[in-house]
């Protein structure tokens, strides 16, 4: 968190004119955590990237009541965030330079390269220091949730009762093993599909021609989605829930391009047996225990540190200080990564 300190020397009278708010705080701050001071900045800075995260639809208007619980609720992300912090110094876990400069290596070649990289950047009004310091408190936030979940133990015996009280919410809706070959026109699509048909291995042409990033590598591969609110572009979903397993589509225009996309299995519907669904099972019992004993721990680390709210940032009653759950804040290394900047070319939704 960005903390302005008062100059020692100045004189007193221009001290308090700077001070305002409960408890002497900063007119500046809208927090105070055990003296570290959270600024209006700051919450500016997170509202954006909130509004990044919803590309600018589902949050409320400017200057409403609602904006302002809004608000109210991003200050006690970042005072979680600053308590995670203080925390993770005192567990004596750090993260490098060396550390966030690999994600940020990984993220550059989600896009393609550094140029359309700084591009993405750019669009999104976003800058590198900032992208770093969200990989520096995801990494620091995912160190802590290990250290404070490392000893929970999922039985054997715990996922089979599981299992067999609970078989229907482990039911799987139909879904499809797809691949497809992006590029920018039609006329390229047509060329592709020409050279399926003349017998050309799908997955050499996907790695020489196509403009995806994220599967020409693997010839294409978009690996097991569901068949209806797969995640994947309307025109994707639908083209590809039109064709049968080993058929290949013909151009299917979106907004990343003109795709090309082969079903190469179909896996039906229903409850999987329990082999099949162990695994899932125990994910789904650890995760559970994991977010539980999360909320536990920032429940009583927050009740260990000095939290001051400036005038009209505080919660009106002591049972709302929940509003920002903690498992928004610290959550299982698998469900982190989402980063304000526009997605690299792929058929999932932008």
């Amino acid at each position: 968190m960005i903390g302005k300190l008062l100059i020692l020397l100045l004189a007193a009278g221009v001290a308090a004119g700077l001070l305002a708010g409960c408890g002497g705080l900063p007119r500046s701050a809208v927090a105070e955590v055990n003296g570290k001071v959270i600024t209006r900045n700051d919450l500016d800075r997170a509202m954006e990237e909130l509004e990044l995260q919803f590309g600018g639809q589902g949050l409320p208007e400017k200057g409403t009541d609602e904006y302002r619980e809004v608000e109210k609720m991003q200050v006690e992300q970042l005072i979680n965030m600053q308590i995670i912090s203080f925390e993770a110094e005192e567990m004596g876990i750090m993260v490098s330079e060396a550390e966030i400069n690999q994600q940020l290596d990984l993220i550059k070649d989600q896009f393609g390269g550094e140029e359309a990289f700084r591009s993405a950047l750019e669009s999104q009004n976003f800058t590198e220091d900032r992208l770093k310091d969200q990989i520096r408190t995801g990494l620091l936030q995912q160190r802590v949730f290990e250290n404070i979940t490392a000893e929970i133990e999922v039985t054997d015996e715990e996922v089979l009762e599981y299992y067999d009280q609970n078989q229907a919410l482990f039911t799987k809706p139909e879904t499809r093993k797809v691949r497809h070959i992006l590029v920018g026109d039609e006329a390229a699509a047509n060329q592709v599909i020409a050279r399926l048909n003349a017998g050309e291995d799908f997955a050499a042409v996907a790695a020489e021609v196509s403009t995806d990033p994220g599967s020409k590598d693997q010839g294409g591969d978009l690996g097991e989605v569901a068949t209806q609110n797969s995640g994947l572009v309307p025109e994707f979903e639908e083209a590809m829930g039109q064709l049968a397993a080993g058929q290949t589509s013909g151009p299917v225009q979106s907004s990343f391009g003109f795709h090309v996309i082969q079903v190469t299995e179909i896996i039906p519907a229903g409850i999987p047996q329990f082999e099949e669904a162990r695994e899932d099972v125990e994910t789904f019992l650890r995760q559970t225990r994991q977010s539980e004993v999360a909320e536990e721990w920032l429940e009583e680390a927050r009740s260990r540190y000095d939290i001051v709210y400036a005038e009209g940032y505080g919660p009106e009653e002591p049972a709302s200080t929940e509003t920002a759950p903690p498992d928004d804040l610290i959550v299982p290394p698998e469900n982190q990564g989402a980063e304000p900047l526009p997605e690299p070319a792929a058929p999932q939704q932008p």
